[in-house]
């Protein structure tokens, strides 16, 4: 009685190690798996920040340079535009000088025609140079004002040049960058559940239940067959395979 017991419980154990270590070898793959889940949606986090962050520095430099031009547009502009007003500055104070200049040389020589010519012809004399004066000082002013129409158009000019420059510069500049979508969470494995360990548990128990009542069965086989039935071991006679329970083989 004790040998179907032990076998039985040996029987068992041997099945109950088993579903442990499956269960467990389950529970290692699942953990496994999902811790390299977990590190591979880590490192596609980590990559979207680390492109977002270079092209954000790429950007950020292209802007900078888009500043850079913007202001030394403004600055040439300037310098444009102080030029112009300075030869127009010029000119109208050439012009202011040669002003006084031919105011004296008229009033000079308006005297020298008083003194030099008799009374009626020197007025005749004075007004007609007094009218040559006049035309010469007109052709000035046409002369000024033709030049400060050329300055605006100067200054038009350079404005679409620089407005241009601009555009260009605008156009170069790329479109700031966004974050890529968000990499897809992992979906966790849950690997083997309790209740499959619970199952396999009892699975061994009935299998060592099975395999002692199988060896009790062969070592008493009086016990289910009556006295006058000899079985084969008993009388040396072979005992078929399938009918001894797992794990035993006599010869």
């Amino acid at each position: 009685m004790v040998l179907p017991v032990l076998f039985g419980l040996a029987t068992a154990g041997f099945g109950a190690m088993s579903a442990v270590g499956k269960h467990q070898q389950g529970r290692a793959q699942a953990d496994a798996a999902n811790q390299a889940a977990r590190n591979q949606y880590r490192d596609a986090l980590s990559m979207r920040q680390y492109r977002y962050n270079q092209q954000l520095g790429a950007y950020n430099q292209r802007l900078a340079d888009y500043s850079a031009g913007l202001a030394e547009s403004e600055l040439g502009l300037k310098r444009g535009f102080t030029a112009i007003d300075k030869r127009a500055s010029e000119r109208y104070g050439q012009a202011a000088f040669q002003a006084q200049n031919n105011l004296i040389s008229d009033i000079q020589a308006g005297g020298q025609l008083a003194a030099s010519l008799p009374a009626g012809i020197s007025d005749r004399a004075i007004t007609m140079a007094r009218g040559a004066a006049g035309r010469r000082d007109a052709l000035v002013q046409d002369n000024l004002l033709r030049a400060r129409f050329g300055d605006i158009q100067a200054a038009r000019d350079m404005t679409m040049q620089a407005n241009m420059y601009r555009r260009k510069l605008f156009s170069a500049l790329p479109m700031a960058p966004t974050m890529a979508p968000m990499p897809t969470a992992p979906v966790m494995q849950q690997g083997p559940s309790a209740l499959s360990l619970i199952g396999g548990l009892g699975s061994a128990a009935l299998s060592g239940i099975t395999a002692g009542m199988s060896m009790n069965s062969m070592m008493n086989p009086g016990a289910g067959a009556g006295a006058g039935a000899a079985p084969g071991l008993s009388q040396g006679v072979d005992v078929p395979v399938s009918q001894m329970p797992a794990g035993m083989a006599f010869p």
